[in-house]
């Protein structure tokens, strides 16, 4: 009997590995071809970009507030930057220019220091305790100056009053006043005298 169910099982055995050959087989997976310039994956979709605020200034006064004119911040007008036209007519301890090519108008303010830094500054004052003149080509005009210094060259300061002490270094400065307290000058060519 087990003659007979081996000669009943290997045709079958036999017919079914005839048969897993004939099958046909899976095909192979495609190659993958990558190209240098293609991305990597699909882009991120854009993240929403936010307008970015101007960046804040710390500086006061630099730029006139809305009523065209300066302000005395914690005591000092401040003027700093170029080419400008302003005018301020309160009253503060200190007034503060620095640039180039300034017309500043302080002559209905009450201040009592006055310091100009820089090139080709105007400057209209009343009467004022000091004045300090540092850079080239100012012109300063001022009813009075309690104390005057300059440094620099080419730079012109007159007064229809007094000017008290008078402290000038440089070259080819000008100051004019109708009377003068004591005089200090270094340089060449500067020109201090009664007069406007």
């Amino acid at each position: 009997m087990r003659t007979r169910l081996l000669a009943l099982v290997a045709p079958a055995v036999a017919l079914a590995v005839l048969a897993a050959g004939c099958a046909p087989a899976a095909p192979p997976a495609p190659e993958r071809i990558v190209r240098p310039d293609a991305p990597a994956s699909k882009p991120a979709a854009p993240a929403s970009v936010q307008p970015s605020a101007p960046p804040a200034t710390s500086v006061p006064a630099t730029t006139p507030p809305a009523a065209g004119g300066l302000a005395c911040v914690d005591g000092v007008v401040a003027v700093r930057g170029a080419s400008m036209d302003l005018e301020f007519s309160g009253e503060c301890a200190r007034a503060e220019i620095e640039g180039e090519d300034l017309d500043i108008d302080l002559d209905d303010a009450r201040i009592d220091t006055v310091v100009v830094r820089g090139d080709r500054i105007e400057v209209d004052l009343a009467t004022v305790g000091s004045l300090e003149v540092t850079g080239q080509s100012a012109d300063v005009e001022a009813d009075a100056i309690g104390s005057l210094r300059v440094s620099g060259d080419r730079n012109s300061v007159s007064s229809e009053g007094e000017i008290g002490a008078v402290d000038v270094r440089g070259n080819d400065n000008r100051v004019r006043a109708a009377s003068f307290g004591p005089v200090q000058q270094a340089g060449d060519r500067n020109d201090v005298a009664p007069g406007t």
